[in-house]
């Protein structure tokens, strides 16, 4: 009987021979296998040992198949009353609980610009509840608002908290309590006059990201301040945290004030308000916003005046 072992390149050919025992043994023939081990050569094949394993290797490759399978399987397995425990390779591979994982990391950071742009746009046609809030800018913001809700049947509910920021907005319940009381499907923040002196607006991160937070997954527009002076990257920090097509950059925009040089006019405002309706098309959540007609009337923007902290 002859057959060839391999191993990582070292063969061992075994050869059986016959040959005569000594007188004791009767002179009887003796068969004896002689081991020679050498170099594997191109053209060895294993003879007698060539298939001798491949039953057990695929079997135990259909078991390893089954186990990853139902490792993957949502739900209990039961085989004759008895549960089985998965393996929990489906989890090691894909970090905790799988799909979980995921639906975590898009919890945990919002749409991007890129990731809004490659849905088609469409128009929300449902009547809205609109919801603007933040500093003394929000009054004649909302005034003008209330005449897009008018017109296009919308609701809408406003908060003018004079001399905020979002350090306030952030570090109150006020804007919850809002948001569980009048429960908005688009909201406008009217936030940043009072903060374009910062020369690290980077601090106001934090901030920010709490109001959003509390926003949660409402759509929302962010109506950047209207500059009456150079800033120091309130506007870009703002536009970065919210994103592109929830962030309306009103810097730039000539509108005409009052006597203190800062607030816009009542009818800037308006005009003001128009650019953004104008704009919103091209926002993250667009819905329906007809500009109102000239014989819309006056309409009632169910403001409510906080006063200052520091008053």
């Amino acid at each position: 009987m002859n057959g060839v072992l391999s191993y990582r390149g070292v063969c061992v050919i075994l050869q059986s021979r016959k040959e005569k025992r000594n007188s004791s043994a009767g002179g009887a023939k003796a068969l004896y296998c002689q081991p020679i081990v050498a170099p594997c050569k191109r053209g060895v094949k294993l003879e007698k040992m060539k298939f001798k394993y491949l039953a057990l290797w695929l079997l135990l490759a259909v078991a390893l198949a089954v186990v990853m399978a139902a490792s993957f399987f949502e739900g209990d397995i039961s085989v004759g009353g008895y549960k089985l425990k998965k393996s929990g390779f489906a989890e090691t591979l894909m970090g905790k609980k799988g799909g979980d994982a995921l639906a975590d990391s898009l919890a945990a950071f919002p749409e991007t610009d890129e990731m809004t742009a490659s849905k088609e746009q469409t128009v929300d046609s449902l009547p809205q509840s609109l919801f603007i809030f933040g500093d003394s800018m929000t009054f004649n913001l909302a005034l003008r608002l209330a005449a897009y809700a008018k017109q296009n049947g919308h609701t809408i509910h406003a908060v003018n908290w004079d001399s905020s920021n979002t350090k306030i907005w952030a570090e109150h319940d006020t804007l919850r309590y809002y948001i569980n009381k009048y429960h908005p499907t688009q909201i406008f923040i009217s936030l940043g006059s009072n903060e374009l002196y910062l020369k690290n607006p980077e601090s106001r991160v934090p901030y920010v990201k709490k109001i959003l937070a509390v926003i949660d997954t409402i759509p929302f527009v962010w109506i950047g301040p209207p500059n009456w002076k150079e800033d120091f990257g309130i506007n870009d920090m703002l536009e970065k945290m919210c994103g592109k097509r929830r962030f309306f950059r009103t810097d730039g925009m000539k509108l005409d004030r009052k006597k203190d040089h800062i607030h816009p006019t009542r009818d800037a405002s308006a005009l003001w308000i128009d650019s953004v309706m104008r704009w919103l098309p091209q926002s993250a959540h667009p819905f329906v916003a007809e500009t109102p007609a000239d014989t819309i009337g006056k309409a009632n923007p169910n403001i409510i005046f906080l006063k200052a902290l520091n008053k």
